[in-house]
């Protein structure tokens, strides 16, 4: 089993769709021990300190015992990006996922250089994640196309 630590909004529709979508694809692998924040700690706008310290410290132990992130890069939010940050500097390898990238747009450098893989759809994440247990470790495809 692969603990993947799976990082994305999901604060509109098109976020919450496709949060949907990635669990299912990790849901779908039996060797995957997904951790979604989503599932694990919801915290209300309005939570007291003591429930928003129990979030933050619940998610940052989720990504540094995580063998690798899937990130979401839909509408850049802000969250997600900050937990890929932290786990690059807690050499937690991570995947992009940005089928969100607009036709003809570039990848962000920092993103791009930080990940072992930049997935642009579904089916090259399901893909990728099936070669990668295939191959019993974590390929690493570095990021080569135009960066912004």
């Amino acid at each position: 089993m692969k603990k993947i630590y799976l990082a994305s909004g999901w604060f509109n529709p098109v976020q919450a769709e496709e949060l949907t979508s990635l669990e299912k694809i990790c849901d779908d692998r039996d060797w995957i021990d997904l951790a979604s924040p989503r599932r694990i700690f919801v915290c209300p706008p309005d939570a007291p300190k003591s429930v928003q310290d129990e979030v933050f410290s619940g998610n940052l132990h989720h990504i540094k015992t995580a063998d690798f992130l899937i990130v979401n890069t839909r509408d850049k939010d802000i969250g997600t990006i900050w937990e890929s940050g932290y786990a690059h500097a807690n050499n937690v390898p991570i995947v992009y996922f940005c089928q969100g990238l607009p036709e003809g747009a570039k990848f962000n450098l920092m993103l791009a250089r930080s990940g072992v893989k930049v997935c642009t759809s579904f089916e090259q994440l399901e893909d990728y994640l099936d070669r990668c247990k295939q191959a019993g470790t974590l390929i690493e495809e570095p990021y080569d196309l135009d960066i912004e």
